[in-house]
């Protein structure tokens, strides 16, 4: 990676992360990105290798890697930053090598890891619910969603006799599960409970993209018998079209299903839990202590949309190589579905 200067308007102040200097970008995954520099206005991106040039690091994502690159960064009196998928990415799978429009970037952790604070859940009691509110209606009328990867038309369920729970699978290891302080027998238990406790509803059971595509193992199969398995490829919308509540653990899901005013009850504690917003049903002791945390009374779900899609999250055009805003980059995810 040669070193790049990436000038423009800066994403940061208005979020209190001040991200301009001189950024050392350890993660290979992140140096792959292309246009990498666009989502870092005003700052000098430079190598792993001269690293300890940089009063800033950057890594990706919380693998061992990345949280022993905290460690040492720390350690050494330098800035941590780490970086991940925004909340509408791409057209297309980031495992089928769909360039980002879309990555967060966290000072104090991750928007996924309830264990701590993050800097979207220091935005969110603070956000403006009016441009919320006007972000939110142009996502949910443009029906998109984190990658987009699958075509929108409707599934055929046939008629609605009763209520339509939705029980959404994640894959096997992922971060989000065991950063929302949740474990893989929370989707037993997930289901089981829905079960109980809303007899007459039929079970949808969605799994994950990545899933669908071949790429990962999740919970639920066509065997568990834990609802009917709809592994249609379609986009997470044409679902959310068909049912009356959505159970998650700390799918992305969840937060869509809350753009739409669907009923959500989560067995974790993903980002937009804990606001008052959503069922909470996780009940370890770190979930509590996150709970407290987020115990602001009178959230919205416009503050939550603002907080995730227009102050934490930072956009480029993959094609320009330009930082853009989240109305461009609506612009842009609703102009190249349409071409595929």
């Amino acid at each position: 990676m040669t070193e790049i200067r990436a000038r423009g308007r800066s994403a940061t102040d208005r979020v209190g992360l001040e991200t301009s200097g001189r950024v050392a970008i350890l993660s290979r995954y992140a140096r792959g990105i292309a246009h990498l520099a666009a989502f870092f206005p005003d700052c000098e991106l430079a190598p792993a290798r001269k690293c300890f040039s940089a009063p800033t690091w950057a890594s990706w994502g919380v693998r061992l890697a990345s949280q022993a690159a905290e460690v040492v960064a720390r350690a050494s009196g330098r800035r941590f930053l780490r970086m991940e998928d925004g909340f509408l990415r791409s057209v297309g799978l980031g495992k089928a090598n769909a360039p980002p429009l879309s990555i967060v970037v966290d000072d104090l952790g991750v928007f996924y890891d309830a264990g701590r604070p993050s800097r979207l859940e220091a935005l969110i009691p603070h956000a403006d619910a009016t441009r919320g509110a006007a972000v939110r209606a142009r996502v949910v009328a443009a029906r998109l969603s984190k990658y987009n990867a699958q075509p929108d038309r409707p599934i055929d369920l046939g008629p609605p006799r009763r209520a339509r729970i939705l029980v959404v699978d994640q894959v096997r290891g992922d971060h989000s599960i065991s950063g929302a302080l949740a474990h893989d027998d929370a989707f037993a238990r997930m289901a089981e409970t829905a079960r109980r406790e809303r007899p007459a509803a039929e079970l949808l059971v969605r799994p994950h993209p990545d899933v669908v595509a071949g790429y990962r193992r999740g919970h639920f199969d066509a065997a568990t018998r834990a609802g009917r398995f709809v592994a249609d490829a379609v986009d997470t919308h044409a679902i959310l079209d068909a049912v009356d509540e959505v159970w998650t653990v700390s799918s992305q899901i969840g937060f869509e299903a809350l753009l739409r005013g669907i009923p959500v009850v989560a067995f974790g504690m993903p980002f937009y839990a804990g606001w008052g917003l959503t069922d909470d049903r996780a009940t370890s002791a770190a979930a509590d202590a996150a709970r407290a945390r987020r115990a602001a009374r009178g959230v919205s779900v416009d503050q939550l949309v603002a907080a995730a899609l227009v102050d934490y999250a930072r956009y480029a055009d993959p094609e320009t190589a330009r930082p853009i805003d989240v109305d461009a980059a609506i612009d842009r995810l609703i102009a190249a579905r349409a071409a595929r």
